[in-house]
């Protein structure tokens, strides 16, 4: 049924001449946890990229907690959700049987 819905919207907006763009702009993402590898609009982004992203918002949150600033707090907590998000789906990875799961 949902892929009915979704065949639908990428027919109608085809028809109307956004073609296959509208539908690499809002296909979610998969994560394989057997892989470690994130499928998201078209690309295939691998588990040491996904690592290095984790590090590089860990970096970036310490970073910015240290600053006594409110915008640069607003950002930390940005970079803060980021870390915790893929900690989340590789922890979430490491204790399950395998397969797909949706990112987002």
């Amino acid at each position: 049924m949902a892929q009915e819905r979704e065949d639908l919207i990428y027919s109608l907006a085809r028809s109307m001449g956004m073609g296959e763009s509208q539908k690499a702009k809002s296909s979610s993402g998969k994560y394989n946890n057997e892989t470690g590898t994130i499928y998201s609009n078209g690309h295939m982004i691998s588990k040491a990229t996904i690592e290095q992203a984790k590090i590089y918002f860990t970096t970036q949150y310490r970073k910015m907690a240290e600053i006594d600033d409110e915008n640069t707090r607003q950002m930390a907590m940005l970079y803060e959700v980021a870390m915790e998000a893929i900690g989340m789906m590789l922890e979430g990875s490491a204790g399950s049987a395998g397969g797909d799961g949706s990112v987002g």
